[in-house]
């Protein structure tokens, strides 16, 4: 009897014990499972933010160097001289005017206007590039900018956004009846490389990429997009 009471007893204090480890446990996994539901939350109004952000930066005109507003027929807006076939090079002539050799541009070309090279560093770094895309994608190159991102939740997230511009080649291979071109993507890992780009040896296409980056919400997304001058600004 002695031995079943002491047996019993053992019995009662797991069972506190493990009753004590589930009122502990309980609580906390609540509050996990709250925390991921509200991370969860954040992240999709984040990415919702991020992917506006660069519906925004698209729409800014390709580069700085256009001369004129598209308000009448009188004052055409031009595009940049390339001079390079590859380009579409502004050949299309009536003798006074020019435009691409791409029967379907129907934009003016500038044949005396060059496209600028693209900012090495931010002004924040003693660059010219100054983050206002109203004087063309190439001044978001090697910026920061901070995006204040509120969730439905109320959570106010801050999230960096690191730009890359650069040149990247627009050669197309044709093979019979296949046209193939290379188009390389950027990194969060190589935000600040060439990746087959250039600052200063233009072509028709720019790539834009962009680190979106928040180290303590373990953010860190890299999204890219390209943009040609042929046909339009």
């Amino acid at each position: 009897m002695k031995f079943r009471r002491a047996m019993a007893m053992i019995e009662l204090i797991f069972a506190i014990v493990i009753i004590a480890i589930t009122v502990i446990t309980i609580p906390v996994m609540i509050n996990v499972a709250g925390e991921l539901s509200k991370r969860m939350s954040i992240d999709d109004d984040v990415m919702t933010r991020l992917t506006s952000q660069m519906i925004d930066k698209f729409q800014a005109r390709w580069g700085g160097e256009y001369t004129g507003v598209d308000t009448n027929e009188s004052t055409p807006v031009y595009i940049s001289e390339i001079n390079t076939s590859a380009d579409l090079r502004c050949l299309r002539t009536d003798g006074l005017h020019f435009w691409r050799l791409n029967p379907d541009s129907s934009v003016e070309c500038n044949a005396s206007q060059a496209p600028q090279e693209i900012p090495a560093a931010s002004t924040a770094d003693g660059g010219t590039a100054s983050g206002d895309v109203a004087g063309g994608l190439e001044m978001l190159n090697a910026g920061t900018e901070t995006l204040a991102v509120t969730s439905s939740t109320g959570e106010s997230v801050d999230i960096n956004a690191t730009y890359n511009v650069r040149y990247v080649d627009s050669n197309v291979t044709i093979i019979g009846n296949t046209a193939t071109a290379v188009w390389r993507l950027g990194s969060s890992g190589t935000i600040t490389e060439h990746n087959g780009g250039s600052l200063n040896s233009p072509t028709h296409l720019k790539r834009v990429v962009v680190r979106f980056w928040n180290p303590n919400m373990q953010v860190d997304t890299t999204l890219s997009f390209f943009k040609s001058n042929i046909g339009s600004n």
